[in-house]
């Protein structure tokens, strides 16, 4: 049997406490991405590298395939990541209401 141990980047923690603080539900994953991050109805898969990470070969596949992930690196991304969230709720939601009238 072939074990592997996910390697997670440093600054890891600390992004998902500010995510969890600001509302994401975030969970930890292995093999595809390293965090699922849940806003109300939407989902994202969301990859976590340091400022000089990048993408590994395999990630660059899965990327080629149509497998879409954010990338975050810092504070900002997160906040960002955030900011769009609540815009796309918003679209959702107003588009909701323009199907009901």
């Amino acid at each position: 049997m072939t074990r592997w141990a996910a390697r997670r980047d440093a600054n890891e923690p600390e992004l998902v406490a500010l995510a969890r603080g600001i509302g994401l539900k975030v969970f930890y994953l292995r093999e595809v991405g390293d965090l699922l991050v849940q806003f109300g109805p939407l989902t994202e898969l969301w990859e976590v590298k340091t400022e000089a990470g990048k993408l590994t070969d395999a990630q660059c596949r899965m990327r080629q395939a149509g497998l879409k992930a954010r990338m975050v690196k810092n504070e900002q991304d997160v906040l960002r990541a955030k900011k769009e969230l609540l815009g796309a709720l918003h679209a959702i939601k107003l588009h909701s209401v323009a199907g009901l009238a």
